[in-house]
């Protein structure tokens, strides 16, 4: 690492630091794969073994999808499913509310049905709780069901599967989040997560769409081994590519190995538009152009998830099961207006939650803020931007009646799930878990005190990082060397995601110009250096923060500018755009 702030800091509280990789291996690179000097160094700065380049590269399904029945309880599933197929049983499934169990459940539905099983679905809704339910088990018995399948969820459901199991219904999980030494009493569990597959399972960190796909091709390929084919048309599994990457996606999981070829397979798909519901999703939010990541992320997902916070949970797999173009483009209004009444309950959480953040002190390590009936569908997502606003662990929660519930983001150095676990053991929570960044959590007003107590004596100075945080940059570059060409080559590390971040370059010396405030706190404006040269840019929902601030008052001061470089076609004509993440007065 090159420090590049010299001491400065950014307008939104960073250090820059520049990435720096071997030559040698940068020149070896280039040699090896036929690639240019900047693909060989970005390569270079993830860390990517020799022997994995080609793979990483040109991923393909034929030579790298993993067999699915590597994964345990696999091949016991399918022939199970099999068996219900043949003897035409209905099947019951059960998903969870956000993209990927939306997606797991809308592949499931499709293939299904494909094959002419009768299929129920059930996503609960935020009161419903996460996951399966003892009511909904009783139900699908009572239609009729002998298999039941979860999808992105069951692992740790043990009350509820186990109601399953003792009404007689073969439960099948399919899931990917981490399995404790205990699996629930069921038929089977197909989890990469489970502690008795390796480590290092190709498929250890699929999302659950990933797990819930090569079942699919598992069953597929045991129907067409028992002649379920021979008088009808074997389904194209390539069509499903597209929510698998939609789910993996928007599920934040590492996109290397079997996912970086799931999601890159899955945009080529999309792009041939199959599927109904997200075709119809892209024409109501006006996406006229190759769907990529940051559509899916940023674009499509919170519609998707929206409907999961504020409104009727399904409807997002519905959309994405749907085979009428009619229903399709109704669904996909629906979501789009959920996602503005989900975008405004936000907004004025947020409000409220800076208001009491900025009354309070400012030598404090951690912020915990609360509110009377905040929405539960927003509160993980105003911990998300509270913690980047001011880069301390941060504590959402919402008060309704006696109970409260909330959500938690964290930064370096505070594990957030281990304490949230820990006050759980010593009985400062009702429920709780989580991740080192994230966690969620319920008590009652009455534990509130003695839980806001232990966070103070957990969460202290010396265990946050020093100093300003750092943003790492993976080059720096001249705006004149900012062309088409330099973008498509940036395009041959692509899909960017967790495990491959998008490539941030620093951009030396320049003015801002015709500076312009967008809807929904956006700005525009264009770079332009010395010798006259200029580039459009944009920085995202930055007005009220000091970075927006400065650039509205900008009076040709010159600054450095941290951001990613991106391809921009608008009626037919071709441009580079950066995205401007952050910046500093040269």
């Amino acid at each position: 690492m090159r420090d590049f702030s010299e001491g400065k800091v950014s307008l939104n509280g960073f250090t820059w630091q520049v990435q720096e990789a071997p030559e040698r291996i940068i020149q070896m690179l280039m040699q090896r794969e036929n690639v240019s000097e900047i693909v060989a160094r970005l390569l270079a700065l993830r860390g990517l073994e020799i022997d994995t380049v080609d793979e990483f590269l040109y991923p393909k399904l034929k030579t790298h999808l993993p067999n699915p029945n590597t994964l345990k309880d696999m091949q016991k599933s399918v022939e199970r499913v099999a068996d219900a197929i043949l003897a035409h049983e209905p099947i019951g499934i059960m998903g969870d509310y956000d993209v990927d169990g939306a997606t797991s459940t809308a592949i499931l539905k499709m293939f299904l049905q494909g094959t002419g099983t009768t299929v129920y679905t059930f996503i609960p809704d935020r009161e419903d709780g996460y996951g399966p339910n003892a009511k909904k088990m009783a139900e699908y018995k009572e239609l009729g069901c002998s298999v039941v399948l979860t999808a992105d969820c069951g692992t740790t459901a043990y009350e509820a599967i186990e109601s399953g199991t003792n009404l007689g219904l073969d439960v099948i999980i399919l899931d990917h989040h981490n399995a404790e030494v205990v699996l629930p009493k069921c038929y089977a569990v197909v989890n990469p997560k489970r502690l008795d597959e390796p480590v290092d399972h190709p498929c250890r960190h699929l999302a659950a769409c990933g797990v819930v796909f090569l079942f699919v091709v598992a069953l597929n390929a045991e129907l067409r081994k028992r002649g379920f084919y021979a008088d009808k048309t074997e389904p194209n599994l390539m069509k499903y590519l597209d929510l698998v990457a939609f789910g993996t996606v928007c599920d934040v999981v590492q996109l290397r190995g079997v996912n970086r070829l799931l999601v890159k397979s899955g945009l080529q798909q999309a792009h041939l538009n199959h599927n109904k519901g997200l075709y119809a999703l892209c024409q109501c939010v006006n996406i006229n152009e190759p769907i990529q990541t940051y559509h899916l992320g940023y674009i499509l997902g919170p519609r998707v998830n929206a409907c999961g916070r504020v409104g009727k949970s399904d409807l997002g797999m519905q959309l994405l099961s749907c085979s009428d173009e009619i229903q399709a483009s109704l669904l996909a209004q629906e979501l789009d207006g959920l996602n503005l009444a989900r975008r405004e309950i936000e907004a004025d959480v947020m409000l409220q939650a800076i208001e009491q953040v900025e009354s309070g002190p400012s030598d404090r390590t951690f912020l915990a803020v609360k509110g009377k009936n905040w929405h539960q569908g927003v509160v993980g997502i105003v911990a998300g931007r509270l913690k980047d606003r001011y880069n301390l662990p941060v504590l959402v929660m919402s008060i309704e009646g006696e109970d409260v519930k909330g959500s938690a983001r964290s930064v370096a150095g505070i594990d957030m799930g281990t304490l949230i676990m820990n006050a759980l053991a010593k009985g400062l929570l009702t429920r709780g878990g989580g991740h080192p960044m994230a966690a969620g959590f319920s008590l009652t007003t009455e534990q509130l005190p003695a839980f806001e107590d232990y966070l103070k004596e957990t969460i202290t100075a010396d265990k946050l990082p020093s100093g300003p945080a750092h943003l790492n940059a993976d080059g720096i570059l001249d705006l004149g060397g900012i062309t088409w060409d330099f973008a498509e080559q940036l395009d041959l590390l692509a899909p960017y995601g967790e495990g491959n971040p998008e490539p941030n370059f620093i951009i030396q010396n320049v003015t801002l110009n015709y500076v312009n405030l967008l809807k929904n706190g956006h700005i525009g404006c264009s770079l332009t250096n010395t010798a006259g040269q200029h580039i459009n840019a944009i920085a995202f929902k930055v007005a009220d923060t000091d970075l927006g601030q400065t650039f509205l008052s900008s009076t040709g001061e010159r600054f450095h500018i941290l951001g990613t470089i991106k391809k921009d076609v608008w009626n037919g004509r071709q441009k580079v755009q950066v995205h401007i993440l952050d910046a500093m007065r040269a």
